[in-house]
């Protein structure tokens, strides 16, 4: 099965946005492309899964485009409008690794808007969410990188290991109180938005957080956390 990657591979700086219709794109692996010798791994394929949905939409949506003296420009105006609605967002660029970084960003991972090709492993490697591996048998949400030169992602690849068993129903639940309450990658708001939730929804309760008392909860999106302020949430028995 041939390898696609999702990645920014433009050279121009100019109009915001991509007018020439491959600034952003998924294709198929070109082997000699660029010298790669790191290779990064997701460990929570969750977030993998959700940083290559990401990818995919920005590299799908014309809005976006290749930069780099605008290399954030894209990530400040999806995170302004909020993920969900990234393909409305005012046009905004990206390069090889800001495009990576934040399409993990977008899915939780606790980065912010900083790094090249000559920092990014140590980058995601001090999120703990990573490990080094091989070019082997390539998954998606896979980081390659040739420091100096290029950084893509694989958007899909190899056989996925088989999933961990599904977690017990859990006795309690949170219940949403407010409407667009943000849920974040850690407990506090010093975390990123990963996504929002709605009045009336509820989600599986995993523990509240020791030192800020925040929920951490079972999303579609991998574990999260959300704040424990009672005009936002409660706890309630499923």
């Amino acid at each position: 099965m041939p390898v696609k990657v999702v990645e920014a591979i433009g050279d121009r700086d100019g109009i915001p946005g991509d007018t020439t219709g491959n600034e952003i794109l998924v294709r198929t692996f070109k082997t000699r492309s660029y010298p790669f010798t790191e290779f990064l791994r997701c460990k929570d394929r969750r977030m993998a899964q959700a940083a290559v949905s990401y990818g995919t939409r920005i590299a799908a949506c014309s809005r976006f485009g290749y930069s780099q003296k605008q290399r954030w420009e894209g990530a400040k105006h999806i995170e302004y409008i909020g993920p969900d609605r990234l393909e409305q967002a005012e046009a905004g660029d990206f390069d090889c690794s800001s495009f990576v970084i934040e399409c993990y960003r977008l899915a939780g991972a606790p980065l912010q808007m900083t790094g090249y090709t000559g920092s990014i492993r140590k980058l995601l490697l001090a999120t703990g969410l990573f490990e080094d591996t091989t070019q082997d048998n390539p998954l998606a949400g896979d980081v390659w990188n040739a420091p100096g030169k290029h950084a893509l992602m694989i958007a899909s690849g190899g056989a996925e290991p088989d999933p961990a068993p599904a977690p017990l129903p859990a006795e309690d639940v949170v219940y949403v109180k407010g409407d667009n309450v943000r849920v974040r990658s850690g407990p506090s708001t010093d975390y990123p938005t990963i996504m929002i939730a709605h009045k009336g929804q509820t989600y599986p309760f995993i523990k509240a957080d020791e030192t800020t008392g925040w929920y951490w909860i079972e999303t579609k999106l991998g574990t999260a956390s959300i704040t424990n302020k009672a005009r936002y949430t409660e706890m309630r028995k499923q």
